[in-house]
């Protein structure tokens, strides 16, 4: 067993992704056939707390993760997690995590992989896999009705969508991110992301973009509600 870890130096307050890939990871792999040719546009409700959520800590794994678990066919009856499930996502994910630092009061960011454990810990989400052929396999699982935690590096044009919500990974590096993918446009061969941030909920980026931040040290994983 082995961990390779990159440590991300973030320089915005609302980044925290950190990148922990397990070689243990690769026994656990979706196992899912991608056929471009059955795919539709789709997108997958996602249930947000009220008031609007804005994410303003490091804690993007465990926004992701509650919007993951807050999906039409992958929540409790019932419950809708907010911030304050982020925040004890994101704290546990902390101490489970292999990099120095919990939050509070370290904000150190974490990993998509310890959002998913601490999910598991706090009996919020169940069992967990993996996303290894890149965006393409992103998209499949949506139209298979998942949405999907990912992972990336993020470039300081992406916090700037432009007039259609499309983002671009141009401009310098400011750290990570880890967001919900949660939709795809077929005719503009878009996917659709969602984040906690306040002016805007959710973005698109051409899913061969997607794919190169994936392969780019990217992670991307399924959770299943708890049953």
């Amino acid at each position: 067993m082995s961990v390779d870890l990159t440590y991300v130096e973030q320089q915005r307050p609302n980044l925290g992704r950190q990148r922990a890939h397990d070689s243990r990871s690769r026994g656990f792999p979706t196992r899912v056939g991608i056929d471009r040719s059955r795919w539709v546009t789709k997108l997958l409700r996602i249930y947000d707390p009220l008031p609007n959520p804005n994410q303003c800590h490091g804690e993007c794994t465990g926004v992701a993760k509650c919007m993951q678990m807050n999906a039409v066919g992958n929540r409790v009856k019932g419950v809708i997690l907010n911030m304050d499930n982020a925040h004890t996502i994101y704290h546990t994910a902390t101490a489970i995590d292999e990099f120095e630092g919990n939050w509070p009061p370290e904000d150190t960011g974490s990993s998509g992989l310890a959002s998913a454990k601490a999910a598991q810990k706090l009996g919020l989400g169940g069992e967990y896999l993996h996303v290894f052929n890149g965006a393409d396999e992103v998209v499949q699982l949506i139209q298979q009705n998942h949405v999907v935690s990912v992972g990336t590096w993020w470039y300081d044009d992406m916090f700037n969508p432009d007039g259609q919500g499309v983002i671009q990974a141009t401009g310098p590096k400011v750290g990570g991110h880890q967001y919900a993918a949660r939709g795809y446009d077929r005719k503009s061969d878009l996917v659709i992301i969602r984040c906690w941030w306040g002016d805007y909920r959710d973005v698109k980026i051409k899913r061969d973009h997607l794919n190169q931040l994936v392969l780019d040290e990217g992670d991307a994983h399924i959770q299943t509600r708890v049953s």
